[in-house]
């Protein structure tokens, strides 16, 4: 019997529809594990001889008597950007992403002539799950889908969470809603939006990002919008948010969470969200906390307006509490920023009249 070959279970898939025998693949994955670009590229090239290993010369006459390879090559869209960006031609460019996509570590290495790192899949850490078609069914997930796996696995992974929860009183911004939702067409995550913006207005230091050694202080402020979706989260992002007035906003992040739901989002709309809102209000829920999505150092989690007693003046009333938690990037955010900016929104929100002063 043969030796076992380490293979994942996506890259044997696309070996049995590609006609690929995984014996004659070199596996460029930690450990040697065959991944699904070097079945690609064994099936791109099947007369030429495996994959060779990272680190490991190639002789001469094989690379030589290797064809070159035709077609464009799939590239991730902030890749492209950033492709455009630095004038880096992509033809040739081999890719490491999911299905041998270009991706911005290859734009970057391509552009200083380095080899960029082999970047596994989001799950390549976890045992594969061996499912009978008896058990479940079994269908490939979305390139969105795998993004976002790969986001948010890399974000906790790298990224030192810590988290700051405030309480707000909602009841009198609740009060205003059914004549926002008339006057302006608002809603409460439309108010939640401009309030922080004011809030980050007042405290800057939490709109900046960490990134390998620099500190970027952003010049606006970049509002991500978390949108459930068909394919799963999204996020858009309002770009200087810090210029519209509430009816802009309310104008232009419906716009861009009805592209969003429909798919067509460009690569600008999703890029470089500085602040991040995700909005659970409308499902009854009462705390949670959002994983922080980059290069935000703050993604703020709100939660539903729940009435429960609190203590007013030495008695006891009814009010609606909204919690928000902002999870926070220890490496550029510290406790005593986050708890001063969620004071500051708490203040603007429990007065509406103050923060909607001059909006019509």
């Amino acid at each position: 019997m043969g030796a076992r070959v380490a293979i994942s279970p996506y890259a044997r898939k696309r070996a049995q529809e590609l006609g690929v025998d995984p014996a004659r693949v070199q596996g460029t994955g930690p450990g040697g594990r065959i991944t699904a670009a070097d079945v690609q590229s064994a099936a791109a090239h099947p007369s030429a001889p495996a994959t060779p290993v990272p680190g490991k010369a190639e002789p001469l006459a094989a690379a030589a008597e290797r064809p070159a390879p035709t077609g464009p090559p799939a590239v991730e869209p902030l890749a492209a950007l950033v492709a455009e960006r630095y004038r880096v031609d992509l033809t040739g460019v081999a890719g490491t992403g999911e299905d041998g996509r270009i991706t911005v570590p290859d734009v970057m290495a391509a552009r200083s002539g380095k080899p960029a790192p082999v970047r596994p899949p989001a799950d390549e850490e976890l045992p594969p799950l061996h499912v009978t078609p008896d058990e479940a069914d079994v269908e490939e997930a979305s390139f969105r889908l795998k993004t976002q796996a790969r986001i948010v696995v890399a974000s906790k992974h790298v990224i030192p969470h810590f988290y700051v929860t405030r309480s707000v009183d909602a009841t009198a911004l609740l009060a205003r809603k059914a004549a926002l939702k008339e006057t302006l067409g608002a809603t409460v995550t439309h108010l939640l939006l401009l309030a922080c913006v004011r809030a980050i207005e007042k405290h800057p230091e939490v709109n900046r990002s960490y990134d390998r050694g620099k500190v970027i202080r952003w010049k606006g402020i970049h509002l991500g919008i978390a949108a459930d979706t068909p394919d799963g989260l999204t996020v858009a992002v309002l770009h200087d948010a810090q210029q519209l007035s509430l009816r802009e906003i309310v104008a232009r992040s419906q716009a861009l969470v009805e592209k969003a739901r429909a798919g067509k989002l460009t690569a600008e709309e999703r890029r470089h969200p500085t602040f991040t809102v995700t909005n659970l209000g409308m499902f009854d829920v009462e705390h949670f906390q959002p994983i922080i999505n980059p290069p935000s150092a703050i993604t703020l989690g709100v939660a539903s307006a729940i009435e429960q007693p609190v203590v007013r003046r030495g008695g006891i009333s009814i009010a609606h509490v909204m919690r928000l938690t902002a999870s926070c990037d220890h490496r550029i955010v510290e406790g005593v920023h986050a708890a001063a900016f969620l004071r500051d929104l708490r203040d603007l929100l429990e007065d509406p009249d103050g923060l909607l002063a001059g909006q019509s």
